[in-house]
């Protein structure tokens, strides 16, 4: 689904850091689990400090702008209603992001990922969310971090996974724990446990999506939100967006860094637009 953008840049740092050194990834895995086609599922416990923490729940807190998304997709929707997007090209100025890039490099052993969906999805108890996975024919990861304090692991509130051809097979059943960290592969089918009903609050987790290089992870995101907002003729939109973004990459040199930021002008252009759209309707039925 497409997001809505947060009104403040995610706070950044005044120069990026590079943690492959200093960072032991390993050491916070508390247990790997892997499927029958041998895709992993990774479970981190304190890989975050506790003030960097407070200090994402805060700007989410403050910044976040949700978006409901009632869309149906035929059922491939994880079903989560209540998202807020950020921009993947503040997001990786971040410390956050530094030991996150960090910790994909050293679990997976490959370098080079980057972000095409960052967001903060917001589950309440009487959610209804949905099997599914990120991805198709794609090597890809998410990242998804627990946000709830208040949430612990016999609060529900956590993310099954099940086998690819076996729905009634669960791989594995990640418990909610603050601060922890689930690390899968995108074509895991899986589904975010709403939290238990005496659980007044809703339940948080930051999801961030990765892809291999750069430049799949623009054109990832240049996708999905292409699908979602503008105006393709025809029937086929899925493949009339992949030709669009084709061209759009040769017309750019194949130059990740100008698509990116391209792109991001768009986007703030159309939202723009979207919102200018939405105060004029708001003034018009207030009349």
């Amino acid at each position: 689904p497409t997001c809505t953008t947060s009104p403040k840049p995610f706070p950044v740092l005044e120069e990026l850091i590079n943690l492959n050194k200093t960072l032991s990834a390993h050491d916070h895995v508390t247990s790997v689990t892997r499927t029958a086609l041998d895709r992993p599922i990774y479970v981190l416990d304190n890989l975050f400090k506790p003030d960097l923490l407070e200090s994402l729940r805060h700007h989410l807190y403050l910044y976040s702008h949700y978006f409901y998304d009632d869309s149906d997709e035929g059922g491939e929707t994880d079903n989560v209603q209540w998202i807020s997007g950020h921009h993947t090209v503040e997001f990786v100025q971040s410390e956050l992001w530094a030991i996150v890039n960090a910790t994909l490099n050293q679990i997976t052993g490959h370098e080079g990922w980057y972000p095409y969906d960052v967001s903060c999805n917001l589950n309440r108890a009487w959610d209804h969310t949905r099997i599914h996975k990120d991805c198709y024919y794609k090597d890809e990861y998410t990242f998804l971090i627990y946000l709830n304090p208040e949430i612990g692991p016999g609060d529900l509130g956590g993310t099954v996974y099940y086998e690819q051809e076996d729905l009634k097979t669960i791989v594995s059943s990640v418990q909610n724990k603050y601060g922890r960290v689930a690390l899968f592969h995108c074509e895991i089918q899986h589904a975010g446990r709403p939290p238990h009903a005496y659980i007044t609050n809703a339940r948080y987790s930051f999801a961030i999506k990765v892809a291999r290089s750069k430049l799949e992870a623009v054109q990832r995101e240049m996708h999905q939100i292409a699908v979602s907002i503008m105006d393709f003729q025809d029937e086929d939109e899925e493949e009339e967006a992949t030709r669009w973004i084709e061209k759009y990459t040769r017309d750019n040199g194949y130059d990740a860094d100008i698509m990116e930021a391209k792109f991001k002008e768009l986007m703030d252009q159309s939202l723009a637009g979207r919102l200018e759209e939405l105060e004029q309707s708001l003034i018009h039925a207030g009349k």
